[in-house]
């Protein structure tokens, strides 16, 4: 199978494990927009997190609170958290652009996140139990923690990315294929480790 997340080239800096569970890997982020950036990555070859079993969906949950944490510590402030999930794969609207589950973990706030949220069609969950693989979607979870989800979306490839790299001002510079951003990804490293360690 051709896909860069079943077999991650680990001697590329972006590729450097930060931490392994079970079913779960957390890689470093080619195309870092900011200094902390990371992704939740599933071992298992799906489209969505959506398409995860109970236990397996409990480990996710713990991964994402474990880095929520962390990231306080680190930057001081919660990050943002997304996932461009996929599960139906003929579909013309979906957002990702590496057809196997992975999630976002940004240290960035949106300058105005309720235009995000409006442009986006988010609307409010409780848990990530409301993600379908009827339907593909977008999660994305605020710094303060409150859940939303949108099957409504502009169907562009790292939408998500997108509107960060608009928000910071460099619109250009969001596609993590023309944009590795290294400097970023070696402060992650340093900052993540130092932590960890």
């Amino acid at each position: 199978m051709d896909c860069i997340f079943c077999n991650i080239d680990k001697s590329k800096i972006e590729n450097t494990i930060i931490d392994e569970t079970t079913n779960f890997l957390v890689l470093l982020a080619v195309g870092s927009l900011v200094d902390g950036y990371l992704l939740i990555i599933s071992k298992k070859h799906i489209n969505s997190m959506a398409e995860l079993t109970k236990k397996e969906n409990e480990e996710y949950q713990f991964l994402i609170n474990k880095y929520r944490t962390l990231f306080k510590k680190i930057y001081s402030k919660y990050p943002i958290i997304f996932e461009h999930g996929s599960p139906v794969i003929d579909s013309d609207i979906k957002a990702n652009s590496v057809l196997h589950a992975h999630t976002h973990i940004v240290n960035y706030n949106f300058l105005d996140e309720k235009v995000i949220i409006n442009q986006s069609n988010f609307k409010e969950i409780n848990n990530l139990n409301y993600l379908t693989k009827e339907k593909n979607y977008i999660m994305y979870i605020s710094h303060n923690n409150t859940y939303y989800l949108t099957n409504n979306f502009e169907p562009i490839s790292q939408i998500m990315r997108k509107l960060i790299a608009e928000d910071l001002g460099y619109e250009d510079k969001f596609d993590w294929k023309k944009e590795k951003f290294e400097e970023n990804i070696l402060t992650t490293i340093e900052k993540i480790k130092n932590e960890i360690s």
